[in-house]
C-alpha cells in the first residue's frame, strides 16, 4: 500500500515539473518575440524638445503595444559635454547592451547622432539607426553606411520666420539673433551664415552670444521700436549655467519690449510672436513610423533620409494684440494659438438647444393664447347673439343676408344690403347668390360654404363681389351657422372696405417710400463708421487696460456714446455745436492712439454754433484728416476745425497739414476712392467723403457739396456751406 501511494506521488511531481518547464520555455519564447528598440536622447528629460521628441516616438511605437520592448536613455549634453562624459557613456552602454540584442536605435538631436557615428559599431554592431532633430546633416557622412543609417533632418526655417517678421513689422531696422555656444548652438550659427546675407542688404544684423545671462538681459531691455529678435537657442550662457527653453525664454521674454520671433513651436505662447515653427513631435513621430517599417522587415537603404521638416506658421493670440498685429496680414493657413473663445463658441450646442426649447414652448404658448381668445370670442358671440340679432340686422350699416344651409337661398336681407348693391328684397328672396351673380369669382361661393360646414363660421373674408349696376366691390364676410325657426341658416355680415383698402394701398405704398428713404440714410450714415477705427481704437482701450484702468475707462465711455450717435442717429439737423461735441467724442479717443502726435485746434464762429447741420455730417471730414493726412506722416500734425459766416451761409471746414492730394487725385475723389485709382500719397481716402457729398447735395442741393483743396506735402482743405439759420 505505501509502495503505491509513493509511485503516485513520484508521478505528480514528474507531471508538474514537466508544466513548469513548458510555461518557462512558453515565457523565454514570448519574451524572445519582442523586438527591441532604444530611444537615445542627446538631451535630459524635462527639457521641453527633448520632451516633445520623445512623446511624438512613444505615440507610435505604442500603436504596437505589447510586440516591442522600448529602452530609453538620456545623455545629458546640455549639462555635460566634455570628452570624459562622452566616453563614460560609450563604456557604460557597452556594459548595459553588450548581451543585448538591439534591433532598431532611435536618436534624437546632433549630440545622439554625432555619438552613434563613432560608438556604434563598438557597442550596437549591426543594429539600424534612425535619427530625428540634426540640424547640419551631411549626407556624405552616412553614405557609406547608407544600409545602418537613415532618419529626420530637422530643417528649419529661418528664412521664411524672418521674411514674414519684417513684413508685419515693416519699420524694422535690426534684426538682433539671440544664439549660445552649445553643439546645437554651433550648428544653428551655419545655418544662419547661409541664411542672414539675404536680409543683412535690407537691414542691420547683430548677434547676442557667447554672454553671461545677465549681460543679454541687460542688452535685450535696452532694445527699441525698430528692432526685432530672432530666439534660437540659449541654454548655456557664457559663464557655464544651464537654462532649460523655458526658462531661458522666460527671462528675456520679461525683459523685451520688442516683438520676438522663433523657428521651434516650444517656444510658442511662452513669449515669442511665431514664425514658421518646427514640431519636436513631428520629428518624433516620422523617425518612429520609419523604426516600425524597418522592424517590419523594410531595407534601410530603401527609406529615404527626409530633408523636408512639416513645418508650420504658428502664431501667439497675446503677442498679436500686444504689438497691434492684424490676423489677416498672417500667411495663409496661418495657426493661432490662445484665441479668445466666446462663451457661445464652448457652449454652442447648450446654448442652441436651450434656444430650440424656449422657441418650441413660445411657440406653444402663443398657439395656446391664441385658441384661447378664439374660443372666447366665439362663446361671447354666441351668448349674445339672440339677443341682439333682430336689433343689429336691422340697423346695422353693414349688410346682413340670411340664407338656408340647405340649397343657399336667401331668406332675408336688410337695408343696407339693398342699399349697397342696389337689388330690391323682393329681388333675391328665395334665390341664391349664384342666380344673381354677386361673386365676381363663383369659386369663392364653395370655399366659403364647405369652410361654414367644416367651423361653423367664417371670419373677415376678403371677397369680390359685383353690384346690381355692375360696379366691384372689395368686402370683408363674416358669418355663423344659427338655428333660425328650427333651420340651419348662414347669417352673412357684409362690409364695404373698397375705400378702406385703397386707403391702405395708399398709406402702405407712402410708408414704404417713407422706410426706404429712412433706410438709406441710416445706411449711409452707419456706412461711415470705419472699420479700421474701430480695430484701432479697440486695441488702444486693451492697451490702456494694463496700463492705465482709468484712462481705458474713459475711452470706453467715449468708444460707446460715439457709436451710439453712429448708430442711432438724429433723424432732424441738429446745432453746430451738439456735432462738435460728436466730433470731440471721436478725436478723445483718436488722441489715446496718436499721442503727441495729434494736435487739434477750433476756430469757431461763435454766432455759427447755434446753426443747424445734418446729424454725422463733421466727423467723417476730421477721420478722413487723422486717417489719409495726419497718419501717413511720421511726425504727425495739427488739424484745424473752423465755421464761418459768409453772408447768409456758413462754412464749415477741416484743414489738415498732412500729406496732401495731387490735382489728378482731387479730380478723381468723387468718382473713385484713391487707392483704387492706384495714386501715390494720399490712398484710401474717397468713400466717406464721396458719402457726405451725397447727403449735402441731396439736402442743399449741388451748389452746397464739398470743396476740396490740396497740394502734395501740404495738406488739404475740405469745406462745405449751409444755410444760415
Amino acid at each position: 500500500m505505501l509502495r503505491r501511494n509513493s509511485f503516485a506521488i513520484l508521478c505528480s511531481c514528474l507531471v508538474l515539473l514537466l508544466s513548469l518547464s513548458f510555461m518557462v520555455s512558453a515565457s523565454t519564447a514570448a519574451a524572445d518575440s519582442k523586438k527591441r528598440v532604444l530611444i537615445l536622447h542627446s538631451y535630459h528629460k524635462g527639457l521641453k524638445w527633448t520632451d516633445s521628441e520623445d512623446e511624438g516616438i512613444n505615440a507610435v511605437l505604442r500603436t504596437r503595444g505589447s510586440q516591442l520592448e522600448v529602452h530609453t536613455e538620456y545623455m545629458d549634453t546640455k549639462h555635460h559635454s566634455d570628452d570624459r562624459h562622452y566616453q563614460m557613456l560609450a563604456d557604460f552602454f557597452r556594459q548595459k547592451y553588450s548581451s543585448m540584442a538591439i534591433d532598431v536605435i532611435i536618436v534624437s538631436d546632433e549630440d545622439a547622432y554625432n555619438f552613434m557615428l563613432k560608438h556604434h559599431d563598438a557597442i550596437f554592431r549591426n543594429a539600424p539607426v534612425v535619427f530625428c532633430g540634426v540640424n547640419f546633416f551631411d549626407a556624405s557622412i552616412i553614405e557609406k553606411n547608407r544600409d545602418t543609417y537613415t532618419g529626420v533632418v530637422e530643417a528649419y526655417d529661418i528664412r521664411s520666420t524672418l521674411r514674414t517678421a519684417l513684413a508685419l513689422h515693416p519699420d524694422t531696422y535690426r534684426i538682433v539673433v539671440i544664439n549660445d555656444r552649445s553643439v546645437t548652438g554651433l550648428a544653428n550659427k551655419k545655418i544662419l551664415n547661409e541664411v542672414m546675407p539675404e536680409f543683412e542688404r535690407k537691414v542691420s544684423v547683430v548677434y547676442f552670444e557667447d554672454l553671461d545671462m545677465e549681460d543679454l538681459l541687460k542688452r535685450v531691455s535696452a532694445l527699441n521700436r525698430g528692432d526685432i529678435i530672432l530666439l534660437m537657442t540659449f541654454n548655456k550662457d557664457r559663464s557655464g549655467r544651464v537654462f532649460v527653453y523655458d526658462d531661458s525664454i522666460s527671462l528675456v521674454a520679461r525683459a523685451s519690449r520688442v516683438p520676438m520671433y522663433g523657428v521651434w513651436d516650444f517656444f510658442l505662447g511662452k513669449g515669442i510672436v511665431g514664425g514658421m515653427l518646427t514640431s519636436g513631435a513631428n520629428q518624433g513621430k516620422l523617425a518612429a513610423e520609419m523604426a516600425l517599417r524597418i522592424l517590419d522587415g523594410e531595407k534601410v537603404r530603401s527609406i529615404p533620409v527626409v530633408k523636408e521638416s512639416p513645418n508650420r506658421y504658428m502664431f501667439d493670440y497675446e503677442q498679436l494684440s500686444r504689438f497691434s498685429i492684424r490676423q489677416e496680414h498672417l500667411p495663409e493657413g496661418s495657426i493661432v494659438n490662445n484665441r479668445p473663445v466666446s462663451f457661445y463658441e464652448e457652449h454652442r450646442g447648450k446654448v442652441l438647444a436651450v434656444a430650440a426649447i424656449i422657441a418650441a414652448l413660445s411657440g406653444m404658448l402663443i398657439a395656446l393664447l391664441v385658441n384661447i381668445e378664439r374660443r372666447k370670442k366665439t362663446e361671447s358671440s354666441l351668448r349674445k347673439s339672440e339677443e341682439k340679432f333682430e336689433k343689429i340686422f336691422r340697423f346695422s350699416p353693414d349688410w346682413i343676408a340670411i340664407l338656408r344651409l340647405s340649397d343657399g337661398t336667401y331668406v332675408d336681407v336688410n337695408d343696407a344690403f339693398v342699399k349697397m348693391t342696389g337689388y330690391a328684397r323682393e329681388e333675391v328672396i328665395g334665390k341664391t347668390s349664384l342666380d344673381i351673380g354677386i361673386y365676381v369669382n363663383p369659386d369663392q361661393r364653395y370655399e366659403i360654404n364647405e369652410q361654414f360646414l367644416r367651423d361653423g363660421r367664417v371670419e373677415k373674408n376678403e371677397l369680390q363681389y359685383r353690384m346690381k349696376s355692375g360696379e366691384i366691390k372689395t368686402v370683408e364676410r363674416s358669418g355663423e351657422l344659427l338655428d333660425i325657426a328650427g333651420e340651419r341658416c348662414i347669417v352673412s355680415i357684409v362690409r364695404d372696405v373698397t375705400a378702406k383698402k385703397e386707403a391702405e394701398m395708399a398709406t402702405l405704398e407712402s410708408e414704404r417710400q417713407k422706410k426706404l428713404r429712412k433706410e438709406a440714410e441710416i445706411k449711409m450714415l452707419q456706412a461711415q463708421i470705419n472699420p479700421h477705427f474701430l480695430f484701432n481704437a479697440i486695441t488702444t482701450i486693451i492697451h490702456y487696460t494694463r496700463t492705465a484702468p482709468d484712462v481705458a475707462t474713459e475711452l470706453l465711455m467715449k468708444l460707446a456714446d460715439f457709436f451710439r450717435k453712429n448708430i442711432k442717429p438724429e433723424r432732424e439737423r441738429v446745432p453746430l455745436a451738439k456735432e462738435l461735441e460728436h466730433c470731440e467724442d471721436y478725436i478723445g479717443i483718436e488722441r489715446a492712439r496718436f499721442e503727441e502726435r495729434l494736435q487739434v485746434t477750433y476756430d469757431i464762429d461763435p454766432a455759427a454754433l447755434e446753426c443747424r447741420v445734418p446729424p454725422l455730417i463733421l466727423q467723417p471730414l476730421v477721420e478722413n484728416a487723422l486717417r489719409h493726412g495726419i497718419l501717413p506722416k511720421e511726425q504727425g500734425g495739427n488739424v484745424v476745425i473752423g465755421a464761418h459766416r459768409e453772408g447768409a451761409l456758413v462754412r464749415i471746414f477741416v484743414q489738415d497739414d498732412g500729406v496732401g492730394m495731387t490735382q489728378k487725385q482731387v479730380e478723381v475723389l468723387f468718382i473713385e476712392p484713391l487707392e483704387q485709382a492706384g495714386e501715390g500719397g494720399r490712398t484710401g481716402a474717397g468713400i466717406a467723403l464721396q458719402n457726405v457729398n451725397a447727403r449735402l447735395i441731396a439736402i442743399y442741393g449741388p451748389e452746397h457739396g464739398l470743396t476740396i483743396e490740396s497740394a502734395p506735402g501740404q495738406g488739404a482743405k475740405i469745406s462745405f456751406t449751409v444755410p444760415e439759420c
